[in-house]
């Protein structure tokens, strides 16, 4: 069995963040990640952009100051691409020199004597003092729970759009007032022919200045699409049943399509490899203290989406401040 000061549990950006900042406190860690660095994000889908900017007037998006995404990557534009924010993510942990261990799945994680004892699918084991859990939630697609979408061939959620090809021509219905929902009805207009529907009012950044309301490119296309009618929106309902690709909706209408996509996010989830009684709130999120510390389990930590149930925390320039403390705190546990 492997000891390790303190273990880590994903590879994204909070985890490898949390290395970094246990690192600068004298800490050694070792992360295990399921597959690659930035798994999450490589599942993704193809071409999408990050939300927050990348450049040196108002970085949101950057792990820290130092290792900045603008100076380590090659950016084509102030909004870094999907595959150039993976690219980052693995040079930020070269330079760094992070331990980490990829293609490692979890399958186990114990508390023994107030030792934390894991077991990997590859059969080996790691024992530590301190667990810090940095799975995020986008391995949890969230689908409305309406008779018809499970098993349906025609229902996809977001995180498994086959790319416009695949669209083009057909009848689509897209579900969700995000960003996401709105990018995949600005890259579909004019291919397919989309209907947009979401249970509420479509909000925007420019007029809420709430980050995680619509914007960028994505708010102008699509109040322009709005405008000319080139979509079909239909707001303040939500799809009460589907029968194949015959969706009714709460509003007393009915419509067929031929591919349905649901951009209503993720649901946050506790890790089934948690052997150990955690406390959670309500909505499902690990009940923890201001430092990310677990109430019930004592040297569990939560870091990233997961650490917090207020939403903004899945921006990194949210959860960011978040971890140096949480590290600090660490820290002074193991007597650095």
């Amino acid at each position: 069995m492997k000891k390790e000061d303190v273990l880590i549990i994903g590879g994204g950006p909070a985890g490898l963040l949390t290395a970094c900042m246990l690192k600068r406190f004298g800490v050694s860690s070792l992360v295990l990640e399921r597959e690659n660095i930035g798994q999450s994000w490589r599942d993704m889908r193809e071409g999408m952009v990050m939300l927050s900017p990348a450049v040196a007037s108002h970085d949101m998006t950057s792990l820290t100051f130092d290792n900045p995404v603008w100076s380590m990557v090659k950016l084509n534009g102030p909004f870094a691409l999907k595959d150039e924010f993976i690219d980052y993510l693995e040079k930020f942990s070269k330079e760094n020199s992070l331990a980490v261990k990829e293609k490692c799945t979890v399958q186990s994680v114990r508390q023994s004597k107030g030792k934390f004892e894991l077991s990997t699918e590859d059969g080996s084991f790691y024992l530590s003092d301190i667990l810090v859990v940095a799975t995020g939630i986008a391995g949890n697609p969230r689908l409305p729970d309406a008779e018809g979408i499970k098993g349906n061939s025609r229902v996809v959620h977001s995180q498994n759009y086959k790319g416009f090809e695949a669209y083009r021509g057909k009848k689509v219905l897209i579900v969700g007032a995000g960003n996401s929902g709105a990018e995949l009805t600005v890259e579909l207009s004019g291919i397919a022919r989309v209907t947009f529907a979401t249970r509420g009012r479509l909000k925007f950044f420019s007029r809420t200045n709430n980050l995680k309301d619509i914007r960028g490119l994505s708010e102008s296309l699509l109040k322009e699409l709005i405008k000319f009618k080139i979509i079909e929106l239909k707001e303040n309902t939500e799809v009460s049943s589907i029968n194949g690709g015959e969706v009714s909706f709460s509003d007393g209408t009915f419509s067929s399509f031929d591919e349905i996509i649901f951009a209503t996010g993720y649901n946050p989830h506790m890790p089934g490899f948690l052997n150990m009684p955690v406390k959670k709130l309500k909505n499902n999120y690990p009940k923890v203290n201001k430092l990310c510390e677990s109430v019930s389990v004592k040297g569990l930590y939560f870091t990233g989406p997961l650490a917090q149930s207020n939403k903004p925390c899945a921006f990194i320039h949210c959860f960011r401040p978040m971890i140096e403390p949480m590290a600090l705190d660490i820290a002074e546990k193991l007597g650095r």
